[in-house]
């Protein structure tokens, strides 16, 4: 799901995926625009499994791919912003970022992006 809130000439998009499991599943597809550039300001996940578990989240350009967090273990219940020390990532027009976990139904994520940055 993608909610877009407009201000001046950016816009912030949130995207969720309610029950992250062993399907790869597509989080988020950059939009082409007036830039194409667009900047991933939050990526938090909660493990909603009931024991620790890990969770991979990735970027994937085209034919490549790289993960922003690979099995990053996350305690039963808890909440953990995989972006860490409160980084940024810049994507582009078609990038796409996927999300998984071992067992199905074990996180829920939430992710930000302000589109249309102007460098």
């Amino acid at each position: 799901k993608v909610k877009e809130v407009g201000i001046m000439a950016a816009t912030f998009s949130t995207s969720y995926v309610k029950n992250v499991g062993s399907t790869e599943a597509t989080l988020y597809t950059a939009p082409p625009g007036l830039t194409g550039r667009h900047l991933v300001v939050s990526l938090v996940a909660t493990n909603i499994f009931g024991s620790a578990i890990p969770i991979s989240a990735k970027l994937v350009q085209g034919s490549d791919s790289v993960y922003i967090a690979y099995n990053k273990r996350v305690l039963a219940n808890d909440t953990v912003d995989l972006l860490i020390n409160n980084s940024k990532i810049m994507i582009q027009n078609g990038d796409v970022i996927k999300v998984s976990a071992p067992v199905d139904d074990a996180f829920s994520i939430i992710m930000t992006v302000v589109e249309e940055v102007e460098t």
